[in-house]
C-alpha cells in the first residue's frame, strides 16, 4: 500500500505555502538555496550549520522525488509512526536521502540528525559540488547527531589518511557504536587511536590500511562477531591474545595484512577464516565450531621446508567441525614426502567441500597431492577444481592413467565442478579418473576456458561423455549450458 507525504506549510517559511509540485521543481532546477536556507528563519548559529549541510544534499537533482499531496485533514501516517520505525527507515536510507527527509515537513526538519547509521561512502563522495570539503561535512554531520549511533562507516574511493578522522572518531558515542568500518585507500597507515578500543558495544570491524595495536591492558571486544582485515600492519607477537580475548568472534578476515612466522588462532566460537597473505605455521588451538576455510597465499615465502604441506594438513585435520576448504593447489606439492599420491597419516575426516584453485596440470608433483588430499577427505562431497594450465606435458597424462581406480575413498562424492576447463590430456585423464572413482557421483559440472575453447565446449562434453562411470546418476554437464 503506497503512503503519501505532504509538506506541512508553517508560517515560519519565508516562502510561505508551496506544492509538492514547486518544492520538487526547486530541488530538479539545483536551487538549494530556495530550500537548504530559507524553509525556515533561522536564529541560531546549530540551526544554520544544520541547514547548511541540509542545503548542500538538497542542491542535487532529486529525479526520483514523487511526492503526493493529502488535503490538510488527512493523517500524516509517516511521521505518525513510531521513533524507533522512523529510526530504522532513516537507517537503511542512503546519507543523501536520509537528509532529503527534513524537506518533508517541520516535524521532519531534524530526524535525519538522529540516523542510527551513518555511511559516508561512494555515493556520498559523488554528492558534492566542487567547492565543499569532504572532511569538513563529515565534521559537521557526526558534531551535530544526535541519539544512539550504531553504526560508522568511511569508505569514501580514493581517501587519504588524515588526521580529521581523530577527530571524528573521538565524537563516536563509545557506548553503543556496534558496526564500525575505516577505509584508507591512499598515504600513510592510518594509526588507530586509543579511543578506538573503548568501544566494547562493536560487533563488526573492518579495517583497510591501517595500523592494529591494542593499547597496553586492553581486555578484547568481548561482543566482536565478525573482525575483517586488509593491508592492516598487525603485531604478530600479541595478535593471538587479541584474538583470544574477543570470545564471541565468529568470522575473521585477514587480507595481506603482517606476514606471520606462526598464525595461531584461539577462537572457540570461529565459524569462518579467510586468510591471504604469508604465514610459515598455522596452529588452531581452541577452534571446535570452525567450520570454513580458505586460505591462499601472497607470495612462496610460506615455503621453509619439506614438512610445510603436511603440517598445514595436520592442523587442519585437527579441526572437528571442518567441512569446507578452499586452498590453492601448489600449496600441496610438499605432500610427496609423505606417500602422494596414496593417503595421508592424517585425514579430513569432516570434510565434504573441497576448492583446490590454480591447479597447474603440468605438473605431476601437484596433481599427485591433489590427489593425494581428495582420498585423505573420506566423506567429500563436493569437489571444485580451478584449472591453470598453459601447456600439455605427456607425463602428467601418463601418470594419471596410471592411476588405479579408487579403493573406496570416493563412495560419498556427488559434484564436481571443473572451472576453466581447456581440455587438454592431463584435465581429461584426471575428469576420466573421477568418473570412475565416484560411485554416488551425480553431477560432473564443466566450465570451458573461453580463451582457449573454440565451439563452446561441445566437443570437449562429447569426448567426456564416452569416458565410463562408475555412478549410474552421473551427468556431464556445460556448466554455461544446462541440459546437456
Amino acid at each position: 500500500m503506497g503512503v503519501g507525504v505532504r509538506f506541512l506549510q508553517g508560517s515560519g517559511s519565508r516562502h510561505g505555502r508551496r506544492s509538492a509540485r514547486q518544492a520538487a521543481a526547486e530541488l530538479d532546477s539545483g536551487g538549494f538555496g530556495l530550500l537548504g536556507f530559507g524553509l525556515l528563519a533561522i536564529g541560531r548559529r546549530q540551526d544554520l550549520q544544520i541547514e547548511e549541510i541540509s542545503g548542500i544534499f538538497l542542491g542535487f537533482a532529486c529525479e526520483d522525488l514523487k511526492m503526493r499531496s493529502l488535503g490538510r485533514s488527512e493523517a500524516d501516517l509517516i511521521s505518525n509512526l513510531p521513533c524507533s520505525i522512523i529510526e530504522n527507515i532513516l537507517g537503511c536510507l542512503p546519507m543523501r536521502d536520509a537528509v532529503r527527509t527534513s524537506i518533508l515537513s517541520r516535524e521532519w526538519r531534524y530526524k535525519w540528525l538522529t540516523c542510527p547509521e551513518l555511511v559516508f561512502d561512494f555515493w556520498f563522495d559523488q554528492m558534492f559540488l566542487g567547492n565543499h570539503k569532504l572532511e569538513t561535512i563529515i565534521y559537521e554531520i557526526l558534531r551535530l547527531h544526535q541519539g544512539p549511533l550504531l553504526k560508522f562507516a568511511l569508505q569514501v574511493p580514493d581517501f587519504r589518511s588524515c588526521p580529521d578522522i581523530d577527530q571524528w572518531i573521538d565524537l563516536l558515542p563509545n557506548n553503543n557504536i556496534q558496526d564500525f568500518t575505516l577505509h584508507i585507500s591512499r598515504g600513510d597507515n592510518y594509526v588507530l587511536p586509543p579511543r578506538l578500543f573503548a568501544f566494547q558495544q562493536l560487533r563488526n570491524l573492518k579495517l583497510y590500511k591501517c595500523a592494529f595495536n591494542p593499547p597496553p591492558g586492553f581486555k578484547g571486544f568481548s561482543k566482536l562477531v565478525d573482525l575483517d582485515l586488509q593491508n592492516v600492519e598487525l603485531v604478530p607477537e600479541t595478535f593471538a591474545n587479541f584474538i583470544a580475548s574477543c570470545p564471541n568472534l565468529e568470522r575473521l578476515r585477514l587480507m595481506d595484512c603482517t606476514s606471520f612466522d606462526c598464525l595461531e588462532i584461539n577462537a572457540s566460537k570461529l565459524k569462518f577464516l579467510e586468510f591471504h597473505g604469508v604465514f610459515k605455521s598455522v596452529s588452531f588451538k581452541n577452534c571446535p565450531s570452525l567450520a570454513e576455510v580458505k586460505i591462499s597465499f601472497s607470495s612462496m615465502d610460506f615455503k621453509t621446508g619439506n614438512r610445510f604441506s603436511f603440517d598445514l594438513i595436520k592442523s587442519l585435520s585437527s579441526l572437528p567441525a571442518l567441512e569446507e576448504l578452499h586452498l590453492q593447489a601448489y600449496v600441496l606439492e610438499d605432500l610427496t614426502e609423505f606417500g602422494a599420491p596414496k593417503k595421508l597419516p592424517v585425514a579430513l575426516k569432516t570434510l565434504k567441500t573441497l576448492h583446490l584453485s590454480d591447479m597447474y596440470f603440468e605438473k605431476t608433483e601437484e596433481i599427485s597431492c591433489a590427489l593425494c588430499l581428495i582420498r585423505s577427505s573420506p566423506n567429500l562431497q563436493k569437489l571444485k577444481i580451478t584449472a591453470f594450465t598453459f601447456d600439455v606435458v605427456e607425463a602428467v597424462a601418463e601418470f594419471l592413467r596410471a592411476q588405479k581406480i579408487s579403493d573406496g575413498s570416493l563412495t560419498q562424492l556427488k559434484t564436481v565442478d571443473m572451472q576453466l576447463f581447456s581440455g587438454i590430456e592431463s584435465e581429461m585423464e584426471f575428469v576420466k579418473y573421477l568418473l570412475a572413482s565416484a560411485t554416488a557421483l551425480e553431477e560432473m559440472a564443466i566450465t570451458p576456458h573461453a580463451g582457449s575453447v573454440s565451439d563452446g565446449g561441445e566437443s570437449i562434453l562429447n569426448e567426456l561423455k564416452q569416458f565410463p562411470r562408475a555412478s549410474p546418476k552421473a551427468e556431464i554437464i556445460n556448466s554455461e549450458k544446462k541440459g546437456w
